[in-house]
């Protein structure tokens, strides 16, 4: 087999809603059915994938993966087989990857470029929470050189044009928008073309809906499907692997500080870096490296292996292929479980938005209900108790600023339910003030009956002693009911 000089797996992070008879605007349709009514999803609800739940005996292969994690990080990243609340179901596309390929045609510059590379795996990776990632796998065995893996990881993840001009996507595939992309598997034959495509909302690319299959659609009027959209921006998050030692002798001591191939390969930048700022650069690149290994020798050679995290990345530079395999699969892992978090964050902002105009409490204890499990079950702060791992999964959370979006989550639930207790509070006062004018209008005739009952007036005798008796209950109450009238608006025009 040919060498494999690096790996890349392009993640695509969105949300999903059972649309049962089509809408027109996406907030109505948040507003008029509850969150557990758009997700009310079955296991083998997705056309073209197969349920895998996780068994260790039949894969004893994943058991150093299995055993890195804590046990309630398994339950959220593993959709164990027999468990009967599974809060994540992961599923692999029916399809045949053999020869399977994922082609980027570039322009850029008065230049072309084509990269075949292959595509060896497919997941989709569903959550409680209405999110959902779609993963593609990738390795090349063709391109050794390190701006062709730059162009591959920030080319290769676009999922729509990021901008247009006078209605053309030119100018973009100049920048940093492909050509095309090409996808081909035994079942799946498809290319985007990336151009511009008049709609009222954003158009993902065909080679992203065609790799979801049937069940999903970005049509708000097409029935009975799951729609989808995009829950961060267009581009996928790139999690890739590349094993190269020349660039690697170079980055020893803390030189990748000032490289900028490290910077670029960090932050996905194809032709040129995006800062020029020598200060913010630096800033930039601490925060985002993860340099424990930079100077180690194996055998007397540099052995250096460098990680860069950033909010749309998670990259790995190495003198050998050995943690390629921790790539694939532990850290593999923890980045689906980040992004899982990081899209339901922004799914219940959304909902949050939706149930806030609906001003209905009991739209916001079945959201808030559905929010806890999340908390509980998805939203850990350490899933690991390998050092390693801590420390890429603090700077992970760091740089996607995960704790800092819970706690704007958590105060919008708490100012909600706030204001929807001080609505109650108001309803119920108002309840309150009728009863207590009632109770005002009718005591005084009330007393009048008492006394009437005490035996004074013979009602048998005198039909006259029974009028009065009447007319005195009567214009009681309509004086009690005019005192009253008189009291409130004295009081509203106090205020």
């Amino acid at each position: 087999m040919s060498t494999l000089y690096s790996s890349h797996i392009f993640m695509f992070p969105f949300r999903f809603d059972w649309n049962e008879k089509g809408f027109e605007n996406e907030f109505v349709f948040y507003r008029e059915k509850t969150i557990s009514e758009r997700l009310n999803f079955r296991p083998e609800s997705f056309e073209g994938w197969k349920l895998e739940p996780f068994d260790l005996q039949e894969h004893p292969e994943l058991y150093n993966e299995y055993a890195y994690f804590y046990d309630y990080a398994r339950d959220a990243i593993y959709n164990i087989k027999g468990d009967p609340y599974p809060i994540s179901y992961y599923y692999e596309r029916e399809t045949d990857l053999t020869n399977a390929t994922y082609t980027i045609h570039i322009k850029q510059c008065g230049k072309s470029y084509t990269y075949a590379l292959n595509l060896v795996g497919l997941s989709l990776r569903v959550f409680d929470s209405g999110v959902a990632i779609l993963s593609l796998e990738l390795e090349n065995r063709s391109y050794d050189d390190f701006r062709d893996i730059l162009r591959i990881n920030d080319f290769g993840r676009r999922i729509y044009p990021q901008y247009i001009k006078d209605k053309s996507t030119d100018e973009t595939k100049n920048s940093f928008l492909a050509d095309s992309i090409t996808v081909n598997t035994s079942t799946i034959d498809v290319t985007e073309n990336f151009d511009f495509k008049p709609s009222d909302d954003i158009v993902i690319g065909e080679h992203i809906m065609k790799l979801l299959g049937e069940s999903f659609s970005q049509s708000k009027m097409e029935a009975e499907k799951f729609f989808i959209q995009p829950i961060l921006d267009d581009r996928m998050f790139v999690l890739s692997w590349c094993q190269n030692s020349e660039l690697s002798k170079q980055l020893i001591d803390e030189k990748y500080i000032e490289n900028d191939e490290w910077y670029q390969y960090v932050f996905v930048d194809n032709n040129e870096k995006t800062v020029f700022s020598p200060k913010m650069q630096e800033k930039l690149i601490k925060n985002a490296t993860y340099d424990r290994w930079m100077n180690y020798k194996y055998n007397g050679q540099c052995a250096l292996t460098l990680y860069g995290v950033c909010r749309y990345s998670f990259v790995c530079l190495s003198t050998s292929d050995f943690p390629k395999m921790h790539m694939h699969t532990m850290y593999f892992q923890m980045v689906t479980l980040l992004l899982a978090i990081r899209a339901s964050i922004l799914r219940f902002s959304d909902e949050i938005a939706a149930v806030a105009s609906k001003k209905e409490i009991d739209r916001l204890e079945t959201l808030y209900e559905k929010y806890l499990t999340f908390y509980n079950r998805l939203y850990f702060k350490e899933v690991t108790h390998q050092d390693q791992g801590i420390e890429l999964y603090d700077m992970a959370r760091k740089q996607m600023r995960i704790d800092e979006h819970i706690k704007k989550l958590d105060n919008k639930f708490t100012k909600l339910f706030a204001f929807s207790n001080l609505q109650a509070e108001k309803e119920s006062g108002e309840k309150m003030d009728h009863l207590t004018m009632l109770g005002t209008v009718f005591l005084p005739p009330s007393i009048i009956i008492a006394l009437l009952s005490m035996g004074i007036f013979d009602y048998n005798k005198s039909v006259m002693s029974l009028v009065i008796g009447v007319g005195a209950a009567v214009l009681s109450a309509y004086l009690g009911y005019h005192y009253v009238k008189h009291l409130n608006i004295k009081d509203t025009n106090e205020k």
